[in-house]
């Protein structure tokens, strides 16, 4: 499970963020349950916006821009997330697949019925001189 960050509260300079929006970093929570990394420019460091989510200090993290704001998952989190996402796309393969058998045998079962219909209709020059008669 991703975990959401708070915007840095530690003075923000120009260019500072940009390293850490480009690419996963790795990192531990700090014994102030605070996600804190000490860049060129200065340091950074950001809370847990949700406090039910708070990790034990000495926590291993990769912190990832996501959109507007920063994400952290410990590498379990990470990893149960690939799996979950593998097994979702191996479904999704496999109902692609039923879906397919499906609608194979539907038009399969078309044309052997259309194929089998055998209703002789009658003729439609032998219904008009009944109808003069009448």
């Amino acid at each position: 499970m991703s975990r959401v960050l708070s915007w840095p509260h530690t003075p923000i300079f120009p260019k500072l963020l940009d390293a850490l929006k480009v690419d996963r970093h790795q990192t531990a929570v700090t014994d102030k349950g605070t996600i804190r990394f000490d860049l060129f420019l200065g340091p950074v460091e950001m809370k847990f916006s949700n406090a039910q989510q708070q990790l034990p200090p000495g926590t291993e993290v990769q912190v990832w821009w996501k959109g507007s704001g920063f994400v952290c998952a410990t590498a379990e989190d990470i990893e149960a997330e690939v799996h979950e996402s593998e097994e979702s796309q191996h479904i999704l393969e496999r109902v692609h697949q039923v879906r397919e058998q499906l609608a194979a045998a539907r038009r399969e079962r078309h044309e052997r019925f259309v194929n089998e219909l055998d209703i002789v209709l009658p003729l439609a020059d032998a219904e008009q001189p009944q109808q003069a008669a009448v």
